[in-house]
């Protein structure tokens, strides 16, 4: 499984780019807002233009088309045709081998002229037609106003120029475990240079289709079709439709003033030595039923294993609450809809994040925070504290040194990302980690103390669901973790689950499980109500009270 987790999340980065380089053209823009960018250039083959065009109509998507001044005198009509079309139209700046500031400038003030007193449009967005990015494109741009963007992919690639099939083209551009597109990327069609001018047209059909649209919750009970409050499709827009919609922008890295002192990297909470670990980690460990000295638990004085909480619960909660979770890190396919079914049922959660790879997509894990949701970590790699290996021996995943930058980069990626989230009055990122496997090791826990971690959490129930059969089985396993035999709610219970492409009954799982309680009567023994691990998880907390 292990394995698996760490191919699929490898493949998750490929192709995307940084956006958090002032200046730089934007690859991704900083959004949590529910769309994709589609952008074009190319506008020589009027067919291929048309033929996208209506298509973009009949699919209810918008764009932008970057127009270039040579396109100025040459294809007026396909312009024209694109503003009737009710699209945005950009500039595309061909700068030349060798741009100077003043012909750089120049070009975008002629295009800018043109576009206004020829077609009334207004452009603020720019991009660099080809050739390696410039320094003098990106200050002219800045100093005009404007903005540079680039692309997340390029669905045009040289070597496809006489692709036969769109599949030609989907299994070059997208790879095993792309399942979808996601928040704030930007895809960029080049119009005029494959053989075929009607295969691009078919190839952003299939996108649409095939890694947008499947970010959307839908089943037999509910699709957005036909429920008005099912707000789970990502739309397609244009570069300014997104850049105008300020409430869900916003600054990456995050400014490291916003964070809270108690938030900053380095702060450290419960520091630990040889003499006081013992109690520090007794009264911080939330353990796990299955976790014992018999596995999973290494390294560890005897009598610390013998008094180690292995409840998965959290004593101090009230009555019938349970507290849901998911573990390691995925695409926005499996991360949205889990995020609509909460938001559906208005439920919080707490999301253990892998982080090596997140920092390609961080408007998902932003979304995640925006949402009111806790954000913890789960390590920058899924690295268990320690494993058996097959001869039975005891081994650390890595030397005490090497886990601790492990786990302290890992909550720094967290910071820059959510560190300034304040929903409800609560900060959605925490110092609670959980750990991979459930697996705990002396070196591991201390090295997550002493690095500002202040609560390992495991838990009552790993429901297995990137491992499930069945959409029933997963249901029976989220409620054995809810439920004791009597058909009890398990006070405190912790459920584990998981976020990743490989948990693919995990949101309708858990949106039938909380509908149906949604229907018990208040008084109802059966009913249970979903909790924030942070409300009870604060200084002065003691697992073994």
């Amino acid at each position: 499984m292990k394995k698996l987790i760490l191919l699929y999340l490898f493949c998750l980065c490929v192709g995307f780019s940084s956006l958090s380089e002032a200046g730089k053209a934007l690859t991704i823009i900083p959004t949590t807002k529910q769309a994709v960018i589609f952008t074009f250039g190319g506008l020589q083959n009027a067919q291929t233009v048309a033929d996208v065009l209506q298509r973009m109509d009949e699919e209810k998507l918008r764009g932008t088309f970057f127009v270039t001044e040579r396109e100025l005198r040459e294809n007026q009509g396909t312009i024209r045709l694109i503003k009737n079309h009710g699209q945005e139209i950009g500039i595309g700046l061909r700068p030349g081998d060798a741009p100077t500031r003043d012909a750089v400038k120049g070009q975008l003030e002629r295009i800018r002229t043109r576009l206004q007193k020829e077609y009334g449009v207004t452009p603020t967005v720019v991009r660099q037609m080809y050739g390696p990015s410039s320094a003098i494109v990106e200050d002219v741009a800045r100093e005009m106003n404007l903005t540079l963007v680039g692309q997340t992919r390029n669905v045009v690639l040289t070597r496809l120029k006489d692709a036969m099939s769109t599949d030609e083209i989907m299994n070059a551009v997208f790879k095993k475990w792309d399942f979808s597109l996601g928040r704030g990327q930007i895809l960029y069609f080049r119009l005029d240079f494959l053989s075929d001018p009607t295969l691009i047209g078919k190839v952003m059909t299939r996108i649409h289709k095939e890694k947008v649209d499947v970010n959307t919750y839908r089943t037999f009970q509910d699709q957005p079709e036909a429920n008005p409050r099912n707000d789970s499709s990502y739309e397609v827009l244009s570069v300014s439709d997104v850049l105008r919609d300020t409430a869900k922008r916003w600054t990456y890295p995050v400014p490291k003033e916003r964070i809270p002192e108690a938030l900053q990297p380095g702060t450290i909470a419960y520091p630990v030595d040889q003499h006081n670990f013992s109690k520090v980690f007794l009264s911080h460990y939330i353990g796990a039923p299955q976790v014992d000295d018999k596995d999973r638990m290494y390294g560890l004085d005897q009598d610390v294993i013998r008094k180690a909480d292995k409840s998965g619960v959290i004593k101090t909660a009230p009555e019938r609450t349970i507290f849901l979770t998911f573990d390691d890190w995925g695409t926005d396919n499996t991360i949205n809809q889990l995020l609509y079914v909460l938001r559906k049922h208005k439920v919080p959660a707490t999301f253990f994040i892998i982080t090596r790879y997140m920092p390609s997509n961080p408007n998902l894990l932003r979304a995640i925070a925006e949402e009111g949701h806790t954000i913890g970590s789960h390590t920058d790699l899924h690295a268990a504290m320690a494993f058996r290996d097959k001869k039975g021996k005891i081994v650390e995943s890595q030397d005490p040194a090497a886990y601790a930058e492990n786990v302290a980069e890992a909550y720094r990626k967290l910071a820059e990302t959510v560190g300034d989230v304040k929903v409800g009055g609560r900060y959605s990122l925490s110092r609670l980690f959980r750990p991979p496997t459930l697996a705990i090791s002396e070196n591991g826990a201390k090295a997550l103390f002493n690095t500002g971690y202040t609560y390992l959490v495991s838990g009552y129930e790993s429901t297995e669901d990137y491992a499930a059969h069945s959409l029933s089985q997963l249901v029976g396993a989220i409620k054995a973790g809810i439920y004791t035999p009597r058909q009890r709610v398990r006070k405190g219970s912790i459920i584990i689950m998981h976020m990743s492409g490989t948990a693919r009954f995990t949101p309708q799982a858990l949106d039938i499980v909380l509908t149906q309680n949604e229907l018990l009567r208040e008084d109802d023994p059966r009913k249970f109500k979903v909790g924030y691990l942070t409300d009870y998880l604060v200084p002065g907390y003691d697992q073994m009270k």
